[in-house]
């Protein structure tokens, strides 16, 4: 009997555990937050640059305004480092990750692994022939082309200039640098300086004192950043050249605009950073919804930036190009508007 007893005593223990665990887990389900948030991960070349840092604030305005979370990481200019934020994204299976390729060729691989987990990428100003992957971009090797046209033209088609570029392999380097030497093969009297500066201003600043004591009769300079044309800027102004050395740039930051307003840069393009960072998280909540785009390479629109003085002329070279041209305080304006970006919630 006491046998008897002690078992359905145990049976009866058992029971209330299995209970109890059951019970203690379905409370545990039920007060676990609800959190059904698409997750992007954005990889930057790094976080130092203005460009970067104004499409931080551009894109987390658009994640509240869709409802996303977006986690940013900065490469710190290294492709090693970028690879490895990739497979961390990947390890945690966000649902898109954008990239803003230092060089789009050496990302492949690392793309086809989320291509391979489901995870749809953004080669931001960078392209990868990957199923999946899309890439976000400007039209600036035909926009660049037309700022080597006017830029040759103010300098009266001959002497020396200038190109301050990215690092080969980034796409948007690749084509700003294409662009502008195309438009310099129609003027074979002008000789072509260029030289990298790693989308890095303190770079730049030493790249262009460097040309300019090498080149102390340089008439023109275009560099392919706003951020790093501001410093190229001061190692002219150092120099006592600014009536002699022409500057255009690119990019459209504020700071570049009121350049262009005062006369120290001839002209810049508007992309706009806060509008980039707002329109690359529109596109990658599109892809994490399981939306797929029309094409692989999606364009954004931009405006060339002058005074109207300077609007005139250009407008009296004739170029064979159908242009935007806005005010720089308009581009100023512009560049806070992300509601000219906006698709279908």
């Amino acid at each position: 009997m006491k046998k008897i007893l002690t078992l359905m005593l145990i049976i009866a223990l058992v029971l209330s555990v299995f209970a109890a665990c059951g019970g203690a887990g379905a409370d545990e389900e039920n007060t676990q937050p609800e959190n059904d948030k698409k997750v992007l991960g954005i990889i930057l070349i790094d976080l130092t640059n203005q460009f970067f840092i104004d499409m931080v604030e551009g894109g987390d305005q658009a994640a509240e305004d869709y409802g996303v979370e977006v986690i940013w990481k900065s490469s710190d200019g290294n492709i090693d480092k970028q690879i490895s934020l990739m497979e961390n994204f990947i390890e945690q299976g966000v649902d898109c990750i954008l990239v803003n390729p230092i060089d789009s060729a050496a990302l492949e691989g690392v793309i086809k692994q989320a291509s391979e987990a489901g995870i749809p990428t953004v080669a931001m100003a960078g392209q990868v022939d990957v199923e999946n992957s899309y890439t976000t971009v400007y039209n600036d090797y035909e926009n660049t082309e037309i700022i080597g046209h006017i830029l040759a033209n103010l300098v009266g088609k001959e002497g020396k200039v200038a190109l301050l570029y990215g690092n080969t392999g980034n796409l948007v380097s690749d084509l700003r640098q294409g662009g502008f030497e195309e438009a310099m093969k129609a003027y074979p009297n002008i000789e072509l300086i260029k030289q990298p500066m790693n989308w890095d201003p303190a770079t730049g600043l030493k790249a262009a004192q460097d040309i300019i004591a090498a080149n102390p009769d340089l008439k023109g300079l275009h560099c392919v950043s706003d951020a790093v044309t501001l410093a190229a800027y001061q190692a002219i102004k150092d120099a006592g050249l600014e009536d002699q050395i022409t500057v255009t740039s690119y990019d459209g930051n504020p700071d570049s605009c009121i350049a262009v307003e005062n006369g120290d840069f001839v002209l810049t393009l508007l992309t706009g950073s806060k509008r980039a960072g707002y329109w690359n998280v529109q596109v990658g909540v599109m892809l994490a919804n399981g939306e797929k785009p029309d094409e692989q390479i999606i364009n954004m629109g931009t405006h060339f930036v002058m005074t109207d003085e300077m609007k005139t002329t250009v407008e009296a070279m004739n170029l064979p190009y159908d242009i935007s041209i806005i005010q720089p305080q308009e581009a100023i304006d512009m560049a806070d508007l992300y509601t000219d970006f906006e698709p279908e919630k």
